[in-house]
C-alpha cells in the first residue's frame, strides 16, 4: 500500500523585492559589554562618546551621513522579552532615524549572545532544532527563526567589511536537493573560503540561474558599485557559465579540472597509474607545459585498450585543453572547485539532517543564507598543539574582527543589515 503524500504546497517563485527588503537596515550594533551598558546607557554624553569612538575606528558599520551630525533622541520602551534592556534612538541631521543596540543582545530582543552561541554552532553543523531545544531550551521554531533572521542580512556586506576585501577570483556551483518533495537547486558562490552567495531555484536553466546568482551580484555591488570579478571557476554546465557572463560580461570562466578528473576516476577507479598521469597534467607550471603534458597523456593513453566509457571521458578532457589553459593567464584564480566543494559538503549534511528544504522560497532561502553566515563566522576547529592566526573564514578574509566573541562579531558585522553603502 502506497503511503499518503503529505508534502504541503507552497510558493516556488521568489519575490526579489522581499529579498531586498532588509528589516535591520536601520539598526546600528555597538560593541559594549553588559557592565558597560549598565554604566553608560542612561548617560547621553557617554553614549555619544562611545558612538563617536566606534565610528572613527570602524566607519563601515555606521551610516555615511553620521559625520554630518546627529543627536540622541531618547530610549525605546523596555523590552518585554529582556527586562532591563532598552534600545536607544539616534537621529541624523538629514532626518534618518537609527536604533542603537548593544552587541550582547540579539535582534528582536530574542535573547543574549552568550546564551545561544554554542547552540548556533551546533545548528551550523546540521544538528536538528528539536534536539538543540532539548539541551538549550525554547523550541525548534525558536532556533529556526534565529537562523532565518540572520538570513535577512546582506550576505556579502556582512561577510566582507570593505570593498577592497571583495575576492576577485570566485567559484560557483549548484547543489541538487529536494524542496517540498520536488527537485530543486541551491546555487552557491564562494570566495576565500567564505560563502558569498546562496540562492534557491527550481530549475537550472539560464534564466533561473541568472536570477539566483544575481543576488550575489546585487549585494557585491552594494559594497562596491564597480565590482567585477576577474575569474569564476565552474563546471562544464553551460547555463552556469552563461549566467555569470550575463551578470559580469568581462569575467573569465575557468573550467574546473577536478570535474574532468572525477569523470575519469568514476569510470576507472582501480587504475591508480591513470589517476596519477591525469594529475601530472594539472601540476604543469605554465600553459605551454600543460599543453605538452596533455598531448603526452593522449599519446600514452593510445597504447592501451580502454573501455568505451573511459575513452569518452579522456577525450572530453583533452578536447577541453584550451579551456583549462585559460587559468594560467590569471595568477591566483581557482583551477578546481575544491573550495566550494568543501562548503557544499557541509551544506549537504545540513540538508540531509533536515530531509531537504520545506516551506516557501523566501523562508527556505533565508534559512540557507543564515546557515551561510554561521559557516563564515563560526570558529575553526581547534588544531592539536597549534594556534590559529584567524578565528574564522570571515576573520581571515577581512584581516580583522570586531569582537573576540564570534557571534558578537557576526552581529556587529551585520550592523545596518550588512548594507555597506549608504546614500
Amino acid at each position: 500500500m502506497d503511503a499518503v503524500r503529505r508534502t504541503r504546497q507552497c510558493c516556488r517563485t521568489r519575490n526579489d523585492q522581499d529579498l531586498q527588503r532588509v528589516k535591520g537596515i536601520r539598526q546600528i550594533c555597538l560593541a559594549i559589554t553588559p557592565e558597560t551598558y549598565g554604566q553608560i546607557w542612561d548617560d547621553p554624553s557617554a553614549v555619544r562618546a562611545c558612538v563617536d569612538a566606534a565610528a572613527r575606528e570602524n566607519p563601515e558599520l555606521f551610516p555615511a551621513k553620521l559625520s554630518l551630525g546627529y543627536r540622541l533622541t531618547g530610549h525605546l520602551p523596555e523590552s518585554a522579552k529582556l527586562p532591563g534592556i532598552r534600545l536607544r534612538q539616534l537621529r541624523l541631521k538629514s532626518g534618518e532615524v537609527y536604533t542603537l543596540r548593544p552587541s550582547f543582545v540579539l535582534p528582536y530582543m530574542s535573547g543574549l549572545t552568550d546564551q545561544v552561541q554554542y547552540a548556533l554552532r551546533l545548528l551550523a553543523f546540521g544538528v536538528p532544532g528539536w534536539l538543540v531545544a532539548e539541551g538549550f531550551g525554547h523550541n525548534a521554531q525558536y532556533w529556526d527563526r534565529l537562523i532565518e533572521r540572520l538570513g535577512r542580512n546582506s550576505l556579502v556586506g556582512t561577510t566582507v567589511c570593505v570593498a577592497e576585501r571583495l575576492p576577485r577570483h570566485l567559484t560557483a556551483d549548484e547543489h541538487h536537493t529536494r524542496w517540498c518533495g520536488e527537485k530543486a537547486f541551491v546555487s552557491l558562490t564562494a570566495g576565500e573560503g567564505c560563502v558569498l552567495g546562496i540562492a534557491l531555484t527550481k530549475s537550472a536553466d539560464d534564466a533561473h540561474l541568472t536570477n539566483a546568482y544575481g543576488t550575489f551580484a546585487r549585494e557585491a555591488r552594494q559594497v562596491d558599485p564597480q565590482y567585477a570579478p576577474q575569474t569564476v571557476n565552474t563546471d562544464g554546465w553551460k547555463a552556469t557559465q552563461n549566467a555569470w557572463k550575463t551578470l559580469f560580461p568581462l569575467v573569465t570562466v575557468i573550467l574546473c579540472f577536478l570535474h574532468g578528473f572525477l569523470r575519469i576516476r568514476d569510470r576507472c577507479r582501480k587504475v591508480e597509474l591513470l589517476h596519477q598521469r591525469v594529475w601530472e597534467i594539472y601540476r604543469a607550471a605554465t600553459a605551454a607545459e600543460f599543453t605538452e603534458r596533455m598531448q603526452a597523456f593522449r599519446e600514452w593513453a593510445g597504447h592501451f585498450n580502454w573501455p568505451a566509457l573511459i575513452k569518452d571521458a579522456m577525450a572530453k578532457l583533452w578536447n577541453r585543453t584550451s579551456e583549462y589553459v585559460r587559468a594560467y593567464d590569471h595568477p591566483g584564480c581557482r583551477r578546481t572547485s575544491n573550495m566550494i566543494d568543501r562548503l557544499t559538503n557541509r551544506l549537504y549534511r545540513v540538508l540531509y539532517a533536515h530531509r531537504g528544504l520545506h516551506g516557501h522560497q523566501i523562508s527556505s532561502e533565508r534559512r540557507l543564507r543564515g546557515w551561510a553566515l554561521l559557516i563564515n563566522f563560526c570558529p575553526y576547529a581547534p588544531r592539536a598543539g597549534q594556534s590559529r592566526e584567524h578565528q574564522s573564514p570571515a576573520h581571515r578574509l577581512n584581516g580583522k574582527r570586531y569582537h573576540a566573541c564570534w557571534l558578537q562579531n557576526l552581529y556587529l558585522s551585520a550592523s545596518l543589515g550588512g548594507q555597506r553603502t549608504q546614500t
